[in-house]
């Protein structure tokens, strides 16, 4: 009886001691990550935050913009938060769903790449007056839909409207191009699954 005790006080102990050792290793793995991540400098990639949007090396602003050219910026911006606007809506009555909880994060980052260009050009983007003010349809499918038809227009908007209006802005025609083409080939089609 005194035996059985004894192998299971060791193996409790035994027990205890691995436990204890991959604890400790997880807490040193945590706080090699937390220091990674703390001195790390965000990247182009990364950065989505309006403090990080400046080019290094670059006088601001870079220049004056036409009336016209000013007009088709805030249109775009607009644009984009309507859709941000409108998928967080969904969002927040059906859960993060996808496509719309992917697509969110996207339309982050293009608001990002124009506040890009406002701050280039030494311009304040106006700000969001979308939130709050979004139908969301009583189904997701309907919703899929929704979506359907905002990437459908947005594409438009920038091919029609928004592009042959900056076509003297390399920077900006770069920028409305890869908006133009994220929604056409990428969002369009996740939305049209989901219908």
């Amino acid at each position: 009886m005194k035996n059985k005790v004894f192998v299971y006080v060791g193996i409790f102990l035994l027990i205890g001691l691995v436990a204890g050792n991959i604890l400790l290793q997880s807490a040193k793995k945590a706080d090699n990550y937390e220091s990674q991540t703390q001195t790390k400098q965000p990247s182009k990639e990364s950065c989505l935050a309006d403090e990080c949007l400046l080019v290094e090396n670059l006088d601001y602003p870079a220049g004056e913009l036409s009336t016209e050219v000013q007009k088709a910026l805030e249109e775009a911006i607009n644009d984009e938060y309507k859709a941000l606007s409108t998928y967080e809506a969904v969002i927040a009555k059906f859960g993060a769903v996808r496509p719309f909880s992917m697509i969110k994060g996207a339309e982050e980052q293009h608001i990002a790449s124009l506040k890009a260009i406002y701050d280039k050009y030494g311009l304040v983007p106006p700000q969001n007056n979308w939130t709050g003010k979004i139908n969301v349809p009583p189904s997701l499918q309907q919703s899929c839909q929704t979506g359907v038809d905002a990437e459908i227009a947005n594409a438009a908007l920038y091919k029609n409207e928004l592009l042959p209006a900056v076509q003297e802005y390399e920077d900006i025609v770069l920028v409305f191009t890869n908006l133009m083409n994220a929604s056409e080939q990428k969002h369009l089609p996740a939305f049209e699954r989901c219908n």
